[in-house]
């Protein structure tokens, strides 16, 4: 492959948490066979490089590959599904009323979002389906990650306990009437694979797709609640053994730190802390009810973190303490949750939306900068995803050639001061149709708004036809359970004291 010389009007070397990301005007980077040579001012690397091919005409914003740090991929929104948002507690039983859909036709669908809004890397949580089909679903969706050309961390969820409520599921099940206790139980079964079963099959992925610079397996219990103890001290001595990172929802609402504090009287984090479970190999996503001291236990430990704020958002979780995490020095990302505000997976919107949602009042407090928000969407990112911020997540020499080209013409339109900071300016007003081209291991996947390894048009097709059949049985059946055992739910959690019946409460560090 020849040299390559991508140009800006800005290039964005590093974001950096400290306010000081290095911004060349007027710049460009040089890459070879998907590796950064060199970096600087464009006229000075052209005539460097005289042979080189020049992308980009100097009007656009060069940063480097966004990186969505939690994702679970449905590519069609629950929304989308005839799921409406609510509390998570009540809204994920409603799952069982979603359409099917093929696991590559899905994960397809999802990537042309993600990289039609400069997405380059994505952490990916694959939820249950039918037990039986967990390998066939997991190598489909591997397939289209590895034919799109986007890098992965990709995880299977594992979960063994509290399906429906967060205790003990036959004493739950056997509250409910008696035909409904059994079609729930059948439900369940059918989605419930061995942890050995679980093992056996991330190892086969792991051995089939496992690729260091491009696709990494991950183990993923689904969090502190919906696994045991004895379980999850396996899966930590597995990811120790066998070099697998560990991802895993944490705290995601306030349910769940009083199901952990009626159990242990502690936090799920300082449960994890005392099992040795915590560590750099791990990240959680949501953390929205982190106190005090899971901060500490995270920042000593160097346990990451996902933030998905539009997630929490539509699914009244609450909102993440970021400045408080931010302090703490823990290595924190940002994920769409396939549940972006708009349901459209754009991370550029996604990052706009972290930097309006964390700025407290008061003229003294501090609140969060473009350059963080930049910095979490990148450098941030690499750490959780566990391909590193050595391989990608800057433009740096020697790193891998994952970029993005905006149209910063059209950032900038109808006006912008010449005085505004244009890092400012991206993270407010950048949007997905902003994004020009797309550039993964020095190969344009993207291109002046053109796919060139996808037809999206076919995908988008082939779900519309899928999604416009009538509504099978199956699903009916579904959401009429869901809808059946909504009450049941609402009624077990009536009893839960929460801290705050009548007022806003958004996370523990108010």
């Amino acid at each position: 492959m020849s040299k390559t010389i991508i140009r800006g009007k800005y290039v964005l070397i590093k974001a950096n948490l400290q306010g000081t990301s290095n911004v060349i005007e007027d710049g460009a980077i040089v890459q070879e066979n998907g590796t950064i040579l060199d970096t600087g001012k464009f006229v000075s690397l052209s005539q460097k490089y005289p042979d080189s091919e020049v992308i980009g005409d100097g009007d656009q914003f060069l940063i480097p590959g966004l990186i969505n740090a939690h994702h679970h991929g449905r590519g069609v929104s629950s929304l989308m599904m005839g799921q409406t948002d609510g509390h998570l507690e009540k809204w994920i039983h409603r799952g069982w009323g979603r359409r099917s859909l093929d696991p590559y036709l899905m994960a397809m669908h999802t990537l042309v979002q993600q990289i039609e809004s400069g997405t380059t890397t994505v952490m990916f949580n694959q939820t249950a389906g039918l037990a039986s089909d967990t390998y066939s679903e997991a190598s489909k969706t591997l397939d289209a990650f590895r034919e799109a050309g986007v890098r992965v961390a990709f995880s299977l969820g594992f979960r063994n306990q509290s399906f429906l409520v967060y205790e003990e599921e036959e004493n739950f099940i056997n509250s409910l009437d008696d035909h409904l206790s059994q079609e729930i139980q059948e439900k369940i079964n059918k989605t419930k694979i061995s942890f050995s079963e679980y093992m056996e099959i991330t190892n086969q992925l792991n051995k089939e797709y496992g690729d260091s610079s491009k696709i990494k397996i991950l183990l993923s219990p689904q969090s502190y609640h919906w696994v045991d103890e004895s379980t999850l001290i396996s899966i930590k001595d597995q990811a120790a053994k066998q070099g697998f990172g560990i991802h895993m929802h944490m705290l995601e609402t306030l349910y769940q730190g009083i199901y952990s504090q009626r159990l242990h009287n502690q936090s799920p984090v300082e449960r994890l802390n005392e099992l040795e479970f915590l560590g750099p190999d791990v990240s959680f996503a949501h953390g929205v009810w982190l106190n005090e001291r899971d901060l500490d236990l995270m920042s000593q430990t160097k346990t990451g973190l996902s933030h998905n704020p539009s997630s929490n958002l539509r699914l009244s979780s609450g909102i993440a303490p970021i400045l408080s995490i931010l302090k703490h020095d823990i290595p924190i990302g940002i994920g769409t949750d396939s549940a972006s505000i708009n349901d459209d997976d754009d991370m550029l919107q996604e990052m706009a939306l972290v930097l309006r949602l964390h700025r407290p009042p008061g003229l003294n407090n501090e609140y969060i900068t473009a350059d963080q928000v930049l910095h979490m969407a990148t450098m941030g990112g690499a750490t959780i995803t566990t391909f590193g911020d050595n391989l990608i997540g800057s433009l740096e020499t020697g790193k891998k050639a994952d970029l993005v080209l905006l149209d910063w013409n059209r950032i900038k339109s109808p006006y912008i001061s010449e005085d505004l900071d244009p890092v400012e300016a991206l993270v407010s007003r950048g949007r997905k149709k902003d994004v020009q081209s797309v550039m993964i291991d020095g190969k344009l996947i993207y291109h002046d708004r053109k796919f060139t390894e996808i037809n999206p048009d076919k995908i988008k097709s082939q779900v519309d036809s899928i999604l416009s059949r009538p509504t099978s049985k199956d699903t009916k059946n579904g959401r009429k359970l869901a809808k059946e055992v909504e009450p049941y739910i609402e009624k077990y959690y009536a009893t839960w004291k929460l801290e705050s019946d009548e007022l806003y409460q958004y996370n523990k560090l108010n």
